[in-house]
């Protein structure tokens, strides 16, 4: 691949460039109007010399956003014209607003059909760490303990006895709580979704089923409250999340941070301020899983930060109302599909994200505007990429409490290298391309245990990436010749069905011409996912031969051992785990940003204002009343 070098200069031309429809509209407005304060976040060489250039033009600096040498600022049409004419100035960027997708999804109330379980049986139980396996690591008493993860959200409710209290049973959970909405002293959810997305993540109640609830019932929380009551923040709240948690990482010894929010994509990832926070937070040491989002089934649609090359970005799969059963499940049309505008392969992986039972306050936003949702004792039901991504953080935090020197490059890697990818179990054929499945499905016992070793984004520089100085083009492009995605070389003949995808429905006005065909691979039979079931016999060089558990029975049929389609674990027709964020030398991206800014198509795609997918408008990535 080839990297390409940019000037200071130059790379504040082209942020320009990209937002220069917003500019030019703004130029445009009357003279009255013309002094109304819009809100902004401007960067330049200096977090000082942002604000000092703010103020000179008659702005009002809102916060000092150190992570990305930039503030957050309210100004006039006049003083931003101004002020983008300044030396120093890196970027002037509009403080996008990120909504709650809570009104979006229509009622789906004949799939409640599980809402009365554990009737009259005491505290609700959850399949999903059984699903994942969860239930096998705890069994090597490994519970997340000495991990805590911070979840950016709506808040945590403290009153909740799920969260507020550990494995352990002391009131110690919630180890720390910023409120950047309301700057409320004590943890508060006034919303819901941040006390249910913790709730996946950490519950340490058992069900009736005699077992923990979340995945790592031992973490610590972080509270970061960076949405309000109806699940709305902006870039600059999220950025100042971010920003503390790098600043209290040491303190609280946070190794994770769950994003179950997303925004639309306006700009290559390295442009956009948010991405750009989320990349200095992975660089830092800090495992980051995000949502793919839930603007599926059709391609290009993740969204930001899901489309940074870095992190961990998860899609979602339902069990079918089967969680025995492996063999009907299937990728939720909601979620979001690859790739990426910059061409990368996501999302990374999937999880379980249909009716995802976790705790919510009572009288929050949620409860009370989805009422047929709630179950009983502070228990509610939810479907989205919000929930499976939660489910892979508690995962995440397995992984670094079993291996606490792992960098997130190579917990990136353990959990892409032991996911198990779907298949039909007859031909072994790929059902869902690597732009809808990734990796393939969540596998936790060969996460946390395996022997697996390497590190995911081989040949990136995050330093230099941060710097400005080199960025990064994925391997993904759209073939007109065969109206499908594929990879350039050297993986373009990746067998099975697995690196190709027809993935679109209808065109999109940005490049990459007419999508053929309907919604691609998974229209048809639900196949199997590769990887050994049973007894975890054919897990990660059999690992789990004879291991931990017994999973055999009644679970569906799966393809073998893990990774057998297309030729067992090490002979992808790829390579060895080359897929997005695995082992693979894609992850670093193909070609040159040089080329590609020179094509006008590539520009407009990301005017301001206009997405890939205009649908893509909601903050937290969770479905109400709506399931798969």
């Amino acid at each position: 691949m080839k990297l390409q070098s940019f000037s200071t200069l130059f790379r504040t031309m082209l942020v320009v460039v990209i937002l220069g429809v917003l500019i030019s509209l703004i130029g445009g407005v009357p003279a009255v109007a013309a002094q109304k304060q819009q809100s902004y976040i401007v960067q330049a060489t200096t977090t000082a010399l942002a604000a000092q250039l703010v103020e000179k033009h008659g702005g009002t600096v809102t916060s000092q956003l150190e992570i990305i040498h930039a503030v957050g600022a309210l100004l006039s049409t006049q003083g931003l014209a101004e002020l983008r004419s300044e030396t120093g100035i890196v970027a002037v960027t509009p403080n996008d607003l990120v909504e709650s997708s809570d009104n979006d999804a229509p009622a789906d109330k004949d799939k409640n059909k599980d809402k009365d379980k554990d009737k009259d049986k005491g505290v609700p139980s959850t399949d999903y760490p059984d699903v994942v396996g969860a239930d096998l690591v705890w069994e090597s008493d490994v519970t997340g303990s000495g991990v805590t993860v911070a979840v950016l959200d709506t808040g945590l409710d403290n009153k909740l006895q799920a969260l507020a209290r550990g494995a352990d049973n002391k009131k110690d959970r919630i180890v720390a709580w910023k409120d950047f909405i309301e700057a409320s002293k004590k943890p508060i959810d006034p919303n819901g979704h941040g006390s249910h997305v913790a709730g996946i993540i950490a519950n340490s109640q058992k069900g009736a089923d005699g077992e923990w609830n979340g995945i790592a019932p031992d973490v610590k929380l972080a509270g970061v409250r960076v949405l309000d009551q109806y699940g709305a923040g902006t870039y600059e709240t999220v950025i100042l999340g971010l920003q503390w948690v790098i600043d209290n990482q040491e303190l609280y010894n946070i190794r994770v941070v769950n994003l179950s929010l997303v925004a639309p994509v306006q700009s290559p990832y390295w442009a956009d301020p948010l991405n750009q926070a989320v990349t200095q937070v992975w660089a830092d040491g800090i495992t980051v899983i995000v949502a793919a989002g839930n603007s599926g089934p059709g391609a290009m649609s993740i969204s930001v930060p899901g489309n940074n090359p870095y992190v961990v970005t998860v899609g979602a799969f339902t069990d079918n109302y089967t969680p025995a059963d492996w063999d009907d499940d299937y990728i939720a049309p909601f979620s979001g599909a690859g790739p990426t505008l910059d061409g990368f392969v996501k999302p990374d992986l999937v999880a379980p994200g249909g009716h995802i039972l976790s705790v919510a306050p009572a009288n929050s936003y949620l409860v009370s505007e989805y009422p047929d949702n709630w179950i009983k004792k502070s228990y509610f039901k939810l479907a989205g990429t919000s929930q499976a991504t939660a489910i892979v953080s508690g995962i995440a935090a397995l992984i670094i409490a079993n291996n606490p020197d792992l960098t997130p490059d190579e917990v990136k890697n353990r959990l892409t290298a032991s996911a198990l990818p779907w298949v039909d179990v007859t031909t072994t054929d790929a059902l869902y391309s690597m732009w809808q499945q990734g990796a393939g499905r969540v596998n936790a016992p060969d996460a946390v245990f395996a022997d697996i070793t390497g590190s995911a984004n081989l040949g990136m520089d995050i330093q230099a990436d941060l710097a400005g100085t080199v960025h990064y083009e994925g391997y993904s492009y759209y073939d007109e010749a065969t109206g499908t995605y594929r990879l350039y070389d050297p993986f373009a003949d990746w067998a099975g069905g697995y690196g190709t995808w027809d993935g679109g429905h209808g065109s999109w006005a940005g490049g990459h011409g007419s999508w053929a065909g309907g919604h691609g691979s998974w229209a048809g039979g639900h196949g199997s996912w590769a990887g050994g079931h049973g007894s975890w016999a054919g897990g990660i060089e059999g690992t789990w031969a004879g291991g931990h558990g017994s999973w055999a029975g009644g679970h569906g049929s799966w393809a073998g051992g893990h990774g057998s389609w297309a030729g067992g674990y090490s002979t992808w027709a790829g390579g060895h785990g080359s897929w997005a964020g695995g082992h693979g030398s894609w992850a670093g991206g193909h070609g040159s940003w040089a080329g590609q800014f020179a094509d006008p198509a590539f520009l407009a795609s990301f005017e301001i204002g206009q997405s890939p997918d205009a649908s893509i408008s909601n903050a937290t990535t969770s479905y109400f009343l709506q399931d798969e």
